[in-house]
């Protein structure tokens, strides 16, 4: 008979195991008292440091709640001045009401809390301050009510806002004692469980060496390597999470009892952002400590028995089992895109990031796990094409839209060599000159067979392969030659706009292109801007104003297109060295009968003016917008009622007209 040698690898261990256990249970009952008194003290501290952090991490959420709440109810109360329509100040009334409930509710839970001296006087202070405060609030509620918005609007600036600022300082102390107690306690805890921990070492070291630590070195070592080998051939060595191997084989589990109780399963294939962008500008270790979190995140979004697994790179896949409905699923995936985009700190630095998201659903976008991957796979790609920081449910057609987008992918690669891809120019207007201030630069792709490409149909495209680098350098190159023509025909004050995208800004060689074109065209530096969306300079905020700093050394004007639609805070935005706000087309489409957006675009001005930042409206439509703007006294503006992008040879025509006279808006 032939023993198979695996066999005999495991049935020797066996036997010398056994023999070591019997040789030395003698010396462990000697020492089976000392480690029980041990393992109870071990538990005791344990049990401590749980509720130590159970409490005083309920105590920082409550605080936060109240933070939270009472800055939401100010902001309401000062909405409330502005707005007008009385179903609008029914629904912020109802917000600033519930706000307020909130806040009560999370202070009466706080106050049943343990706290410390310094905490229950901060609550008291804030107490007493916010009884100062809310006679004004009511007050104002009752202006609003009986239509005074404008005394109201004094009210809150004059008395509601300094005394909630002070309820405001009372809260952030609190806050802040909150958080040391609870570093405090909880560092405490620890390190009274460290030193239970290191008894328990102590007391089991000692016993090995009465004759335990040859069997407890073979059993320890041999238990490990099993382990390891399970775990580097099932799951992700980097997150922990279950791999491609594990995960396709609870997925068919899944599947297998999805049948069988005829419920739905829904597959999501989740793919990171620009992650790309993170690895090269901050290291792959900034880069690993994202994938961690992302997983961790992603982990605690889902039920205990849905699937998280890491399918390589910044490739995740969630399974979410045995729903009736899609309702479950959609909030799931809801959730996955809202704690994936919130901010993370990753060694000292703020980072943003976001993902997209395809979702494919058992049974009716396949029967087997390899289609539900697929199809997911394919819905993902169609969320990124579509913006990113979104979701995608699978859909049949999408599988003739890959085949298109792949042929399109091969067109892009000649594109640049053939020269197809161009830019068109669309002129922003000054309102107290009417003459052109400034050309937009907009990349196009005339296609051979499909004619003129908008950016939406192959800007992600270039952006994927890095071609967007090589791209950018040639039109650049061409944009400040074009505006240096332009200058030289006698239109000197002519200033030029180029989109940066997100790789040619953290790209290595953006500032000796940006260089190198202004000094192969001659144009002047002042006359060339370079237009950043807010996502780009927000993925790391100090390398960032380094960045534009070192371009403003070269003498350009930096400016943030589609101001107030991302990320922004003031605090961020008073630290980047910008020329040029643009407000985004979002703030005018309903001008000039939306009086809330007529009164963020003019503190958007009021902020700029403080600043000392230009601004330029987008997204002028109509005759409307246009005078509503002016009005307002924003002095560039740029859209479709001026003129939609056009191709080179015909900006000339529209920088001799006298706008003013042409839409009868002199003076």
């Amino acid at each position: 008979m032939i023993i198979n040698p695996a066999v005999k690898r495991i049935a020797r261990p066996t036997a010398w195991k056994l023999a070591l256990l019997g040789g030395f249970v003698t010396q462990l009952l000697l020492i089976v008292f000392v480690t029980v008194i041990g393992l109870q003290q071990l538990g005791v501290t344990t049990d401590n440091l749980n509720k130590v952090v159970d409490v005083h991490m309920r105590n920082q959420e409550l605080t936060k709640t109240m933070v939270t709440a009472a800055r939401e109810r100010t902001l309401t109360m000062l909405i409330l001045t502005q707005v007008d329509d009385p179903f609008d100040q029914d629904a912020l009334m109802m917000q600033f009401y519930n706000q307020g409930g909130r806040f009560a509710t999370a202070r009466l839970a706080l106050l049943e809390q343990p706290l410390n001296t310094r905490e229950r006087e901060l609550i008291a202070e804030q107490g007493r301050l916010t009884s100062l405060a809310v006679p004004i609030q009511n007050e104002i509620i009752d202006l609003i009510a009986a239509g005074r918005s404008a005394e109201a609007g004094e009210m809150v600036i004059k008395q509601a806002i300094p005394i909630q600022n002070q309820v405001m300082v009372a809260l952030s102390q609190l806050d802040a004692e909150t958080h040391r107690v609870s570093t405090a306690a909880s560092n405490q805890a620890r390190a009274e469980h460290g030193v239970a921990r290191w008894w328990i070492y102590l007391l089991s070291g000692a016993a090995l060496l009465l004759g335990l630590l040859v069997a407890t070195v073979v059993f320890y070592f041999s238990a490990r390597i099993s382990r390891e080998r399970e775990q580097l051939a099932t799951h992700d060595t980097l997150t922990g999470l279950p791999n491609r191997m594990l995960f396709k084989d609870r997925l068919e589990q899944s599947l297998i009892r999805a049948k069988r109780h005829q419920t739905l399963v829904g597959v999501m294939f989740i793919d990171l952002d620009r992650f790309k962008r993170v690895n090269d500008t901050l290291g792959h270790a900034i880069g690993d400590l994202l994938i961690c979190e992302v997983a961790r995140r992603l982990r605690q979004t889902v039920r205990a028995d849905d699937i998280v697994a890491r399918l390589g790179g910044d490739e995740f896949v969630v399974v979410i089992n045995d729903v009736v409905a899609l309702t479950p699923i959609l909030q799931g995936v809801e959730k996955m895109l809202g704690v994936v985009i919130e901010p993370y700190t990753l060694d000292g630095r703020e980072i943003f990031s976001s993902c997209s998201i395809g979702v494919s659903v058992y049974p009716n976008d396949g029967a087997t796990s390899v289609d539900l991957l697929k199809h997911a796979d394919t819905a993902m790609y169609h969320a990124k094409n579509n913006g990113r920081n979104r979701f995608q449910l699978y859909d049949t057609a999408m599988n003739a839209m890959a085949e298109e987008r792949l042929q399109l992918e091969t067109d892009l690669h000649h594109a640049q060599e053939r020269g197809e891809l161009v830019f068109h120019y669309q002129p922003q207007l000054n309102l107290e000159s009417g003459r052109i201030h400034a050309v937009e630069a907009l990349i196009r792709w005339q296609h051979p067979d499909k004619g003129l490409l908008a950016p939406a149909a192959f800007l992600s495209m270039l952006e994927e392969t890095g071609g967007i680098v090589s791209v950018g350098r040639q039109l650049l190159l061409a944009a400040c030659q074009q505006t240096a023509r332009w200058q030289a025909a006698g239109f000197t004050d002519l200033n030029v706009a180029v989109n940066l995208s997100g790789r040619e800004f953290w790209h290595d060689t953006l500032i000796a292109n940006v260089s190198d074109a202004l000094a192969q065209s001659g144009l002047p530096a002042h006359a060339l801007q370079l237009e950043l969306t807010e996502g780009i300079f927000m993925e790391d905020v100090d390398a960032a104003v380094d960045r534009i700093r070192a371009l403003k050394a070269l003498g350009i004007a930096v400016s943030v297109d589609d101001f107030g639609t991302g990320y922004s805070s003031l605090a961020h935005l008073k630290r980047f060295p910008l020329d040029v706000l643009k407000i985004d087309r979002y703030f005018v489409k309903d001008l000039p009968n939306a009086p809330a957006n007529e009164a963020l675009i003019r503190s958007i001005l009021a902020l700029c003016k403080g600043l000392g930042l230009g601004t330029v409206a987008e997204g002028i439509e109509t005759r409307a917008q246009l005078e509503s703007l002016r009005k307002l006294g924003c002095q560039i503006v740029q859209g479709y009622f001026i003129s939609r992008p056009v191709p080179a040879d015909q900006i000339i025509a529209l920088l001799g007209r006298d706008w003013l006279q042409a839409f009868d808006l002199a003076a």
